[in-house]
């Protein structure tokens, strides 16, 4: 079987107010040609399909011509899992209408998330929220809280993948899932899960899977160097951090390594992610995981660039015309119009959508404020700073005003 992973694909998002509707609109447009140029069998899409609990229309729309034209290839199930950003029951809706045309979706937690493929079974486990692992009680430890959800978290992936192994009958097992795992990088655009790290797990958790489809991190990566966890990463890079990221998708054949042509220069795998054979090691007569990935083409160029002042045309010249930059100057003072000139020099080539000053540590500043700009932070960063600016002890206003934020984004999730 050819399986398809991807993820975190934020059909809504915007960047600095910025629409990335085109952007999405050819990335779709490429994942259908792909599905048929590749001969995909099946589709993994794990987890924030849309960018909000409460998309804007032109998202929808996008997202179920993208179904309607998956369903007229005929050729490719699909799986898809709801993610932190994902309303659970907006998505579950049309899933029965859906499953008719051979797209499983899972919008929340179970206690059987299972989607029998034909040459492979799936774990389709959504991001899982607080109140799907544990019953809060009075007077409990931060300490407590968080052994609680990952022993919760750890139980569910035993539970699936045991739910799996009984019908699967020697067939590959596939996790899915949408969470932080412990060792792997993230940007500066993704939305905490859950209250500090507490929902982050360790790769061992997937231990027993042959392959998981992981979801929630924008950076495509392997988990604690292991072949077969991976991170799809988001399809466009969705924040500056992300500018030098090289997109893509996974794909994995479960096949017999004797099919892959000895000088391929391909890798194989096994279920514990181990190496097994690369270009003219042995072969065996063993069932295997062939996994490779595959490049999204660009077609919104996001630029960090750092120029001097002194030579701020001819350094923004180096920008790709038609690109979206992020723009650092290197100042000896500060200068109040910056944003004016840096704008008034690309000359329209390319869009500036950030201007940020770098001072010596010495100069005085009292234009510039001294922390991120307010759209750059999270609610709790904002909190957080207001409780730093009235000098007022935020450890325990902190954890309480996290835990409120986690109650708010399950009811607009509902």
């Amino acid at each position: 079987m050819r399986i398809l992973h991807t993820a975190d694909w934020h059909l809504g998002a915007r960047l600095v107010e910025r629409d990335r509707l085109p952007e999405h609109a050819a990335f779709l447009d490429w994942l259908i040609d792909t599905l048929r140029s590749e001969k995909i069998d099946a589709l993994l899409v794990s987890g924030d399909v849309f960018d909000a609990a409460n998309p804007p229309q032109d998202a929808i729309a996008l997202y179920f011509d993208f179904l309607k034209r998956l369903a007229d290839l005929k050729t490719v199930q699909a799986v898809i899992t709801g993610g932190n950003h994902d309303s659970a029951s907006h998505l579950n809706a049309p899933r029965e209408l859906l499953k008719r045309f051979d797209v499983h979706v899972f919008g929340h937690a179970g206690e059987n998330n299972v989607a029998d493929l034909g040459g492979t079974v799936v774990a389709a486990v959504p991001f899982l929220r607080e109140r799907d692992l544990r019953q809060a009680a009075a007077g409990e430890t931060i300490t407590a809280v968080h052994e609680q959800v990952r022993a919760a978290i750890r139980a569910h992936y035993a539970a699936q993948l045991a739910a799996c192994r009984e019908i699967a009958e020697g067939r590959p097992v596939i996790a899915m899932g949408h969470l932080t795992v412990l060792g792997t990088t993230t940007s500066d655009s993704e939305r905490d899960i859950h209250i500090g790290n507490l929902g982050a797990v360790g790769a061992d958790i997937f231990t027993g899977f042959d392959y998981t489809a992981l979801g929630h991190l924008h950076r495509p990566q392997k988990v604690a160097s292991i072949e077969t966890i991976r991170y799809s990463g988001s399809p466009i890079p969705l924040s500056f951090s992300e500018a030098a990221d090289k997109k893509s998708v996974v794909v994995i054949d479960t096949q017999d390594l004797l099919a892959i042509p000895p000088h391929s220069g391909e890798c194989a795998y096994d279920a514990a992610g181990r190496l097994v054979r690369q270009n003219e090691g042995l072969a065996t007569d063993s069932q295997t995981l062939k996994i490779q990935t595959l490049a999204i083409p660009t077609t919104r160029q996001l630029i960090r660039a750092t120029v001097n002042r002194a030579t701020l045309a001819a350094d923004l010249q180096t920008v790709p015309a038609g690109s979206w930059a992020e723009i650092t100057v290197k100042l000896d003072a500060p200068e109040p119009d910056l944003d004016r000139q840096v704008r008034e020099a690309a000359s329209g080539r390319f869009d500036v959508l950030k201007v940020l000053a770098d001072l010596p540590t010495t100069a005085a500043t009292p234009w510039q404020p001294t922390g991120p700009a307010l759209h750059d932070l999270q609610p709790r960063d904002v909190f957080r700073e207001l409780l730093k600016e009235k000098q007022i002890d935020g450890e325990e206003l902190g954890a309480v005003f996290d835990e409120l934020l986690v109650l708010r984004e399950e009811k607009v999730s509902e």
